[in-house]
């Protein structure tokens, strides 16, 4: 955390490289990057953002950070100032699982057993903090790779989300 702007490059620089494969994937530029993880950076348990290294390069990465969700949805979206003080109830509350948005391993290494080793080494540290279950509620359909994985790590689909496309003339 101490050098937030040189892990945001890396992590962007790797995120591309390791989802380049898909079809439509426009690369996300590291200033948006660090647009994006400034918020949750406050929210984020370092023992619980990953890396794989392979000869000092960084090969892949597992961030996970509490799932504020189950605490957010008894406040209804945080639409008015009495929500707020509303919020003050739950400011102690430590949710029962994680979230996870990305995970993700450069292409040459995909069998190399990194991306399983990252997903142990998550589940030990998740146990170990308390934490019961993990929402990878973002898994695309289209990246079966990843889905695999979780499902072979004991993960059930519980809910799915779609990308519709409209034009726009």
């Amino acid at each position: 955390m101490e050098d937030l702007a040189g892990e945001i490059d890396r992590v962007w620089n790797l995120q591309n490289r390791a989802l380049e494969h898909l079809p439509g994937l426009r690369a996300v530029q590291s200033r948006v990057g660090r647009r994006d993880v400034a918020p949750p950076q406050d929210l984020a348990d370092p023992e619980l953002v990953l890396f794989a290294e392979a000869d000092g390069e960084t090969v892949g990465w597992f961030p996970a950070i509490p799932n504020f969700n189950e605490i957010l949805i008894h406040l209804n979206g945080l639409r008015y100032p009495w929500d707020y003080l509303r919020a003050l109830r739950y400011r102690w509350s430590k949710p029962s699982s994680l979230s996870v948005k990305a995970v993700a391993v450069l292409p040459q290494y995909w069998d190399s057993g990194a991306a399983i080793l990252l997903f142990d080494e998550m589940a030990r540290r998740a146990v170990r903090k308390g934490y019961r279950w993990v929402d990878f509620s973002i898994t695309g359909e289209d990246n079966p790779d990843t889905r695999t994985l979780a499902q072979h790590a004991g993960a059930q689909i519980y809910k799915r989300y779609r990308f519709y496309k409209k034009s726009l003339d």
